[in-house]
């Protein structure tokens, strides 16, 4: 008993000594092998780790706030399109006498006002969600809480090519899990960052309002 105990000793010794590095780079290979396409051609290229913060960026409560914002934000530039859309039709039959120019009329110009109250809805939704937003951040002090991984590797895409990726992770302080990651070329991910960017900041949010407001109005 005592020789198997000897032997098991070093064993655990060892996995006890993994550096920093090495058991970041696990969880990142680990994360990998349930996301990427095609796991198998994965290759790490470099690894950038530097202490990480709590940021309304990463917050999960303020992230989702943005994240239903945007969407509705989204409805609202399609609601947009439809009312401009259903203007135009409005202005080709506004000045027809005949009874079926008139139906085309009124038809497409209550459908402008129905898209109109809908995007006026939605904007008002969006508001809620931004001063949400707004009011969470307030006082925000960042902490540390652990460490911020930049991971730039290559692999496959779907079409057989390899294409360079890369991907910020931040790990917990004992490196145990990840507890949020982020694509930072992801043009969405942009979107919603540049709400909270807007929704903290007072200027930026009057702006905001005003255009949409400059907008609906002008319809």
């Amino acid at each position: 008993m005592r020789k198997i105990l000897f032997i098991l000793l070093p064993t655990f010794l060892l996995v006890g000594c993994k550096s920093r590095e090495e058991k970041l780079a696990e969880l990142i290979k680990q994360e990998m092998i349930k996301t990427l396409y095609d796991f198998e051609s994965y290759e790490p290229v470099e690894t950038k780790i530097d202490s990480a913060f709590t940021s309304i960026y990463t917050d999960s409560v303020i992230k989702s706030y943005a994240y239903i914002a945007r969407s509705f934000l989204d409805d609202v530039q399609e609601g947009l399109d439809k009312v401009k859309d259903a203007q135009r039709t409005a202005e080709i039959w506004r000045d027809s006498y005949s009874s079926y120019g008139r139906g085309k009329y009124e038809e497409a110009y209550n459908e402008m006002r129905e898209h109109l109250d809908e995007v006026k809805s939605k904007m008002s939704i969006v508001n809620g969600y931004t001063d949400s937003i707004r009011n969470a951040s307030v006082g925000f002090k960042p902490e540390f809480c652990g460490w911020r991984v930049k991971h730039r590797f290559r692999c496959k895409t779907k079409g057989g090519n390899f294409d360079l990726g890369d991907y910020i992770y931040i790990v917990d302080k004992r490196v145990t899990k990840i507890i949020y990651k982020e694509d930072p070329d992801d043009e969405y991910t942009k979107k919603v960052n540049g709400l909270i960017e807007e929704a903290v900041s007072s200027k930026n949010e009057q702006e905001e309002t005003d255009s949409v407001s400059g907008a609906t109005s002008n319809i």
